[in-house]
């Protein structure tokens, strides 16, 4: 049985079936991403910080925005193509409409990438830095005097990736000069007494065997110490809390000994003093020590403020957002004070900005008493960055889909070319219809996210 109206118009609408469901689906979609975009009016509008200015890389944006513009033209000539019926017309720009798709989710991928390795870190002052993450990044260093483990929750493999021999130790962790990453010890190789004297590790079968002791004696923890100096260099969201004498691990296990060090280390690549108190007092100075940075950034202020006085002359400077964003927000070109005064003058490269880009940053150990929050920019960053994802990614999901939906139409509904040309023209024609709706959302988005 043949179902009606799929290739024809119905008589009362003008329309066949497919263009009214997608019509109405669109219709749906309209109020979703109404309601995000409204959403994010509002929290701009009542934000209670300095809120995000031109921090997405705009080129990637505008390159993304020319990709699907390009696929929106090549989605009609693949209709037309059916229409006209020219096969290759149809194939190739269908063929081209989906790799524009896939084009475009790559350098999405690759932005989404840069934010994830990138990382802000507010100081107790309001003063943030910017920056990556070496290697060994934020980790306690301490030094472990004994390790009492809970029998009901203890996982041996879990906490002993995180041990190593004490620092200055041949081999062993680096020390605060350094940033390389510990050696890891291997659970078997590490050595520890019980509280009877008797040697062990806590290998499976040995940790297994101290289970079967302790259940026997009804004990639901043991205390170990270990028979060689030992240490641990963990990450914060590895453990459950912390002290200067103690480490608990998420499994339960309480490492008790000495704390070494508590730092963060980071290549700072922007210095925003906007939320602190005074910027010339800025924690961030004490950090940098070399004083050059603190003149670069006066110079690059003074720069800023007489720019603003010539452009707007008579207006408080402090009451304007852009203003407060290229003064008081100070961009790293260089490694040293020399250097980037050096690339100041020079100026930033097109590409300078990519994420693929090599670059040279001051490395800064900050110490955690100074550290009031930190994160990379995902969704807990800030709600900029939450609304961000959450916009872009489901509008990414929607590329996705009519991506997948082309790639249909291409391999599985070609053969209708030639049996059911009709028929072909109107699937092309609803994803067409679904596709330039997107690329729509996209020009409402790129603007408001990437301009404004």
């Amino acid at each position: 049985m043949e179902i009606p109206y799929t290739v024809t118009a119905r008589p009362d609408t003008g329309l066949w079936n497919a263009k009214i469901g997608v019509w109405l689906f669109l219709a749906s979609e309209v109020m979703l991403f109404g309601g995000l975009f409204s959403s994010y009016i509002f929290l701009r509008l009542g934000a209670d910080y300095f809120w995000p200015i031109h921090e997405l890389n705009v080129k990637m944006g505008c390159f993304n925005t020319a990709v699907l513009i390009g696929s929106s033209v090549t989605i009609v000539m693949a209709w037309a193509g059916v229409k006209m019926r020219n096969y290759k017309m149809y194939f190739w720009n269908l063929l081209i409409t989906i790799l524009c798709a896939f084009l475009f989710l790559t350098v999405k991928f690759f932005e989404y990438k840069s934010k994830i390795e990138h990382y802000g870190v507010v100081l107790k002052d309001g003063t943030i830095l910017l920056g990556h993450q070496p290697e060994e990044g934020y980790r306690y260093k301490f030094n472990a005097d004994s390790v009492t483990l809970n029998f009901k929750e203890a996982d041996p493999p879990y906490f002993m990736r995180f041990a190593t021999k004490p620092a200055g130790e041949h081999g062993g962790a680096h020390d605060e000069h350094g940033s390389a990453p510990a050696e890891i010890l291997p659970i078997e190789t590490v050595k520890f007494k019980t509280e009877s004297g008797k040697e062990t590790t806590l290998a499976p079968a040995d940790f297994q065997a101290l289970k079967s002791e302790a259940k026997a004696a009804k004990k639901d923890s043991l205390k170990l110490t270990p028979v060689q100096p030992l240490a641990f260099h963990a990450k914060p969201s590895k453990l459950a809390s912390h002290s200067e004498k103690s480490l608990a691990f998420l499994d339960g296990t309480l490492i008790e000994g000495k704390l070494v060090s508590d730092k963060m280390e980071l290549h700072v690549d922007v210095i925003d003093t906007r939320a602190a108190p005074d910027a010339d007092k800025s924690m961030a100075w004490a950090i940098f020590k070399d004083a050059g940075w603190k003149k670069a950034f006066d110079e690059s202020r003074e720069e800023h403020l007489k720019k603003f006085n010539e452009t707007h002359p008579g207006q408080d400077p402090m009451k304007s957002d852009h203003y407060l964003r290229e003064a008081l927000r100070f961009e790293v070109h260089g490694e040293t004070p020399a250097a980037h005064e050096a690339k100041h003058k020079e100026g930033v490269g097109f590409f300078d900005d990519m994420p693929w880009a090599e670059h040279h940053y001051p490395t800064v150990e900050i110490e955690g008493k100074d550290i009031q929050r930190w994160s990379n920019f995902l969704p807990k960053w800030n709600t900029y960055y939450a609304i961000y994802f959450t916009i872009t990614g489901l509008h990414g999901a929607h590329v996705l889909a009519g991506a997948l939906v082309m790639l249909y139409f291409l391999v599985f509904n070609s053969r209708w070319f030639k049996t059911d040309p009709e028929h072909l023209a109107n699937r092309v024609e609803t994803g067409g219809l679904f596709w330039h709706f997107v690329d729509l959302v996209w020009i409402f988005l790129f603007p408001l996210l990437y301009l404004l």
